[in-house]
């Protein structure tokens, strides 16, 4: 079952676009929720398809279009119940709102869905993705 993975990219003139994101991808790819703060990959989004839960990572001196910057778990304990979409998106907005992302970048919360929830505790990534959809050659740390 794919990962349904929440989008929301908020511009820095305080638009939010929030979209939900899920889709299986097959191949010599790594799941969303394995990446690490550091890691750099490119968004697997093609046309209307706006989800993914696979990535193939590559070095962030490569081009680009996404870098993690930052992890975590809403559910470490596995003791809270799946919240609804609202909570969920307004979780990972709060979350990934914090954390140094240069201006050229929005922020991209990507959280589990219902049957990842336990098993993963939750797990989420912020990704920055640069505006206008540009490739970058560097970490985010050098903008």
């Amino acid at each position: 079952m794919a990962t349904i993975v929440g989008l929301v990219l908020v511009a820095l003139a305080a638009l939010a676009v929030m979209i939900a994101i899920a889709v299986v991808v097959s191949g010599q790819s790594t799941s969303v929720f394995d990446l690490q703060t550091g890691d750099c990959f490119v968004l697997p989004i093609d046309g209307d398809d706006t989800s993914f839960d696979q990535v193939e990572p590559v070095a962030c001196s490569e081009p680009h279009d996404a870098e993690v910057f930052a992890t975590g778990q809403l559910n470490p304990d596995q003791d809270r119940d799946y919240p609804t979409d609202e909570m969920l998106f307004g979780e990972l907005d709060a979350r990934c709102a914090v954390g140094s992302v240069p201006a050229q970048f929005g922020r991209l919360p990507v959280g589990p869905n219902e049957a990842s929830w336990d098993p993963l505790g939750g797990r989420f990534i912020c990704v920055a993705v640069p505006f206008g959809g540009d490739l970058v050659s560097a970490p985010i740390a050098e903008f």
